[in-house]
């Protein structure tokens, strides 16, 4: 796996990443869970999109039975953004995957998954997008 050089935590997460790579037994899916998710760091909605997508996108390969509850956290950074338009969900992803300056960099592993895998999910995507706007606007 391509390495993250920085900030720490992201270099953290690339080791435990091929870690799992190697022994997937070794980890429990809450565990998984636990380590990508405490690597999020605070952030405006729209970098925090592109941190999630980089951060997730490498699980998502990893775990694919994962992806609905990874894939909550940069739709929920996509509402709070603003984002009113369920059919650009998955245009955001494949946007982190290939913009030339992005907030975080996706590893090669990320950007394969987000180009290939995440365009296929759309109607997964859809799906969380309407459950998550509808659990924030409801509250």
């Amino acid at each position: 796996m391509e390495n993250w050089s920085s900030p720490k935590c992201l270099v953290k997460l690339a080791d435990f990443y091929a870690d799992v790579q190697g022994t997937p037994e070794s980890v429990s899916d809450a565990d998984f869970m636990k380590r990508i998710t405490e690597t999020f760091w605070p952030t405006s909605c729209w970098c925090f999109v592109e941190e999630a997508f980089a951060i997730i996108a490498p699980g998502c390969a990893m775990r694919p039975h994962l992806t609905r509850a990874l894939i909550v956290h940069p739709i929920k950074a996509m509402i709070a953004g603003g984002l009113e338009d369920e059919n650009e969900v998955i245009g955001q992803g494949m946007a982190c995957a290939t913009k030339t300056n992005p907030y975080v960099e996706p590893t090669a592993e990320g950007k394969r998954w987000l180009c290939e895998q995440w365009p296929l999910l759309e109607l997964l995507a859809i799906e969380v997008f309407r459950t998550k706007l509808g659990e924030l606007t409801s509250r």
